[in-house]
């Protein structure tokens, strides 16, 4: 069966490489919604890899320099000799080679988009959460929306805060991704060039503010309306169709969390964990996503959910027969590590 997949594979590849010039709206979109779709699998690097370091992301010649005649590939080693030659031009007087440059190549055609773009529609899917979150619960959501959007201007990182509702709200997630594939498009038309870029605030600053020609007051504009166009519309999705996010699940929140969580007692809460799913020997597999424990069961008739409360849990529920989720909110990571040394 694989060899049928690796010619699709193979297919897409040559297609996004020519669609420059053969599909300028098409091949933006399918990428945009294709990478986000796969990343809960892990599988996006297998369309961000080659685009970023094989043909798959462009071939250059280099026209300057001592690598004169050679080739690169993809959207990284592509910007930087982009960038370099256009430095050579000028700097050697040769201006008409300079222009044609500039308008002949449109290097990280992809890429410019992909995350500091994400920048503003990210902020604006974060804010639009915040603001369903129950009003008596903000306070304690604040510092997780907080952190994981500094986690994207400082990192480039952006799975917290896609993770924080792609399991409670699938659909959420498919609107998510629809609309990257769809926010990719202005950046194509307007032909904005900052490359070699992973998403961080600094990387703006290096590689779209100190290089010439990179258009980088476009990728601000763009930014701002993602902002505005992804806040609104995902405040009006959420309500619309009822829709759980972080501080909007439909479980009893109590009033007041137990002394251990207070006191951030992490072994004690992950015994008392432990002992309401039915002992180490019913937990099959613990993981965790932003908010919440998620844990494989095998009887799950022996889970005593009065005791696991008694952790301090937020709720308890189950999405499948054998599968709980149980919510601590941003102190999931030091209760999951907890969990895990007592099931040594």
């Amino acid at each position: 069966f694989w060899p049928l997949v690796q010619t699709g594979i193979n297919s897409f590849g040559i297609w996004i490489a020519n669609s420059s010039a053969t599909s300028p709206v098409l091949a933006p979109f399918v990428y945009g919604t294709l990478e986000r779709l796969l990343l809960p699998f892990g599988l996006h690097h297998m369309l961000t890899i080659p685009m970023n370091y094989t043909s798959f992301g462009g071939t250059y010649t280099i026209a300057t320099g001592v690598n004169a005649g050679s080739q690169v590939f993809g959207q990284d080693p592509l910007w930087l000799a982009w960038a370099n030659d256009l430095i050579n031009f000028k700097k050697s007087g040769d201006m008409a080679a300079y222009n044609n440059l500039l308008t002949t190549v449109t290097p990280a055609r992809f890429k410019v988009g992909q995350m500091i773009g994400a920048t503003g529609l990210l902020l604006g899917i974060a804010l639009a959460m915040y603001r369903r979150v129950d009003a008596d619960k903000r306070a304690k959501y604040k510092s997780m929306f907080i952190s994981t959007v500094l986690a994207v201007f400082l990192t480039g990182v952006t799975e917290p805060l896609e993770f924080s509702f792609l399991f409670i709200s699938p659909a959420l997630f498919i609107l998510y991704c629809v609309m990257c594939g769809i926010g990719l498009l202005p950046y194509q038309l307007l032909k904005i060039s900052i490359g070699y870029i992973r998403g961080t605030i600094f990387d703006f600053g290096i590689f779209g503010l100190l290089y010439e020609n990179t258009h980088w007051i476009g990728l601000v504009v763009l930014g701002i309306f993602n902002f505005i166009v992804f806040y609104f519309v995902f405040k009006w999705f959420i309500l619309k169709f009822e829709l759980e996010t972080p501080g909007r699940e439909s479980f009893e929140v109590e009033e007041s969390a137990s002394i251990l969580l207070k006191e951030k007692n992490w072994p004690a809460i992950a015994e008392i964990v432990i002992d309401g799913l039915g002992g180490k020997e019913n937990i099959l597999n613990v993981e965790n996503c932003i908010s919440r424990l998620r844990v494989d069961l095998k009887d799950p008739k022996k889970v005593d959910q009065v005791k696991i409360k008694d952790s301090g849990c937020a709720g308890i529920f189950f999405p499948s027969e054998k599968h709980i989720h149980v919510v601590f909110g941003p102190h999931v990571e030091f209760v999951r590590h907890a969990v895990d040394d007592l099931l040594k």
